[in-house]
């Protein structure tokens, strides 16, 4: 591995490690509010109010959005610094490049697929329940298709990202 590798990977896991920090902090944060995701009392005082005070799934879309967003940010830094490493030397550039290639690279890219189609559709899902003044339980069923659609997305776009890990064109 090349020191412009080892660089890379470095940010790579500092970007990791900013995202289950930002999932530790929204959980914690949710938690605190009202019993969040964790199980306990607050859990079954929520769940036992009626749908459409409750509203658990806008509220876990919340939150997945909320962690969405600070990943796609996260992932964008370092890959505004590895793409700059052009202007330094295309011969470094090539080295960090050559890492996207790995396989546990493709993963996390379908990681980031399923991240930034979440993040997208849920944001435009959250501009129409405005715009359009949905009550809850057409955002809750707009939600839906935004949920189907991300993971019918990153399952194409998976399949797509893996394929040449699978055939063993990698």
């Amino acid at each position: 591995m090349t020191a412009a590798q080892a660089l890379f990977v470095a940010g790579f896991v500092a970007v990791n490690v900013v995202v289950v920090g930002t999932v530790v902090v929204v959980l914690r944060g949710a938690r605190a509010a009202d019993g969040g995701a964790l199980r306990g009392g607050g859990v079954l005082a929520r769940l036992a109010r009626l749908p459409a005070e409750r509203a658990e799934a806008n509220r876990w879309a919340h939150l997945a959005h909320r962690v969405s967003g600070v990943a796609i940010f996260a992932f964008l830094v370092l890959h505004l610094l590895d793409v700059s490493l052009y202007a330094l030397s295309p011969a470094r550039f090539d080295e960090v490049h050559a890492l996207y290639g790995t396989p546990v690279m493709r993963v996390f890219e379908c990681g980031l697929l399923l991240a930034l189609l979440f993040h997208a559709l849920n944001g435009l899902r959250l501009v129409a329940v405005d715009l359009l003044d949905l009550g809850a339980r057409a955002a809750t069923r707009v939600l839906g298709g935004v949920v189907v659609v991300s993971l019918v997305g990153t399952v194409a776009g998976s399949a797509v990202i893996l394929a040449p890990v699978v055939t063993g064109g990698a």
